[in-house]
């Protein structure tokens, strides 16, 4: 959560929009889409990110493209887009990102460049019940998280996190709808994340969630265990979600104190990596992802999930045969190929239209910097792949 959190807040600085939205506070018909970062808009705020209990109706978010069995390398980044361009096509694309990802001998790199926020990677389709696993190495350092997440749009979460300053260990967590609750956290003891490659995995049926590395299992919950009698309801990931890779600065000095604590403490600029290659670093060698069949309650296939209630409940989503593709960055759910609603008033499309113009801006702002960072590191990426070879073969 805590790697949600930071994220949320960095996409929020680039962003130019002054509305939210949030509990009490849904979506205007113009702008119908409340994304994670509780900033609302048309197209990419539709997709990917798109908050349904937040939103001005149910119908505003795209339906999701549901879960795909697939076992994914990284000898290139085709199959990536730029998460301010990306309208809801998971046939053409695997991957979302924002930051800057890079590759290497077939390894992605998460990446970090010196005073940025870091990279974000989500896949384009959901999971909704399955294994997912990934072969990785953390970064390291001071202030430096790495994450491998399940995240969905209600913001139930299942973690893998690492602080890069204790490479000994990683953080096991899950979150229902965002609900902070710090007991949920569990270390797991293993060997160096930084130096050797392991096997991630998250085994998630509806009665049970399971934490494996290497092929042993680290940590069961149990549904059953998280019943809240206040609330009556348990308090257990259960909706629809995207797998996510991340690096970022958990000890930005703009960060609260509690998160720069967690995280080590300040980043270190400066570090060794920093000198040597221009950034800090995560490596994934493989993702793979074996779908589960969906609840009864719903059909059991499909090509997309969808909600029909505000509660945010597994009970909430049902299986589509609906589209999931947005026709233009100015579409929504409530029309999907001609704008966001057929009831804009001037002043609204000239809202909307500087809203757009922002996120063009942003998206062309960080496409641009990420060519130029993976321009101006390319020797430094050469280095690290000569590195990489030598640390793979020593771990293996």
């Amino acid at each position: 959560m805590y790697a949600v959190a930071a994220v949320a807040a960095a996409l929020l600085s680039s962003v130019s929009a002054t509305t939210t939205c949030g509990a009490g506070n849904l979506c205007p018909e113009d702008l119908p889409c409340c994304s994670r970062d509780l900033v609302l808009g048309t197209g990419s705020y539709c997709v990917g990110t798109c908050d349904p209990r937040y939103s001005y109706s149910l119908d505003a978010c795209a339906p999701s493209p549901i879960c795909k069995n697939g076992s994914y390398t990284f000898d290139n980044l085709n199959d990536f887009a730029v998460s301010t361009d990306y309208l809801g096509d998971a046939d053409n694309t695997d991957w979302v990102s924002s930051g800057y990802p890079m590759n290497t001998d077939d390894i992605l790199l998460v990446t970090m460049p010196n005073g940025t926020t870091g990279t974000v990677i989500a896949s384009s389709t959901y999971v909704w019940y399955g294994k997912v696993s990934v072969t990785m190495k953390s970064s390291r350092g001071s202030g430096v998280v790495t994450a491998f997440i399940l995240f969905s749009d209600v913001q139930d979460e299942i973690d893998y996190e690492f602080v890069g300053y204790e490479l000994d260990s990683v953080q096991s967590n899950y979150y229902f709808q965002g609900t902070l609750d710090y007991d949920n956290a569990a270390t797991i003891n293993l060997t160096d994340t930084f130096a050797n490659w392991h096997t991630y995995e998250v085994d998630w049926t509806e009665d049970s969630l399971t934490w494996l590395i290497d092929g042993q299992t680290a940590r069961v919950l149990y549904k059953k265990d998280t019943y809240n009698s206040t609330s009556q309801e348990y308090m257990f990931p259960q909706t629809p979600s995207r797998v996510q890779l991340s690096l970022w600065p958990g000890g930005l000095s703009s960060n609260s104190e509690g998160t720069i604590e967690w995280a080590g403490g300040l980043v270190d600029w400066n570090s060794a990596d920093m000198q040597e290659y221009g950034y800090d670093y995560a490596m994934v060698k493989a993702v793979s992802v074996t779908c589960y069949n969906p609840p009864s309650h719903t059909n059991q296939t499909g090509t997309a999930y969808r909600y029909i209630d505000r509660n945010g409940t597994a009970e909430s989503v049902i299986v589509t045969d609906d589209n999931t593709v947005l026709a233009s960055d100015n579409d929504s759910g409530l029309n999907m190929s001609s704008g966001a609603s057929s009831a804009v008033s001037s002043t609204t499309s000239t809202s909307s239209s500087s809203t757009s113009s922002s996120k063009t801006s942003s998206s062309s702002s960080s496409s641009s910097s990420t060519h130029s960072s993976k321009t101006s590191t390319s020797e430094s990426s050469s280095a690290l792949s000569s590195s990489s070879s030598s640390s793979s073969s020593s771990s293996s």
